[in-house]
């Protein structure tokens, strides 16, 4: 924790957690909030399975509640997943 701190990794993490509350929590650019909140949650995963795993838990938590939200706003996210044709 130590490293994440004095990197200033913590600070830029934390940047894009608050941005990505924020749009959730105001209800405007939702897709763009869970698209901020998505990479982070994954590092928090992958933080819990790998150094401490007391935190798991909460993490899945997390996971669970953001598919939720995923789910719910997959017409957003639709495009992303069509194949190109050449």
């Amino acid at each position: 924790m130590t490293v994440l701190l004095q990197s200033h990794y913590a600070v830029f993490v934390s940047a894009f957690q608050l941005a990505g509350g924020v749009l959730l929590l105001a209800n405007r650019y939702l897709p763009l909030g869970l698209t901020l909140l998505g990479p982070v949650i994954v590092n928090i995963l992958l933080y819990h399975f790998l150094l401490d795993l007391t935190g798991m838990p909460v993490a899945i938590v997390v996971l669970i509640l953001w598919g939720i939200l995923a789910f719910r706003n997959r017409q957003h996210f639709s495009c992303l997943f069509v194949q190109r044709t050449s």
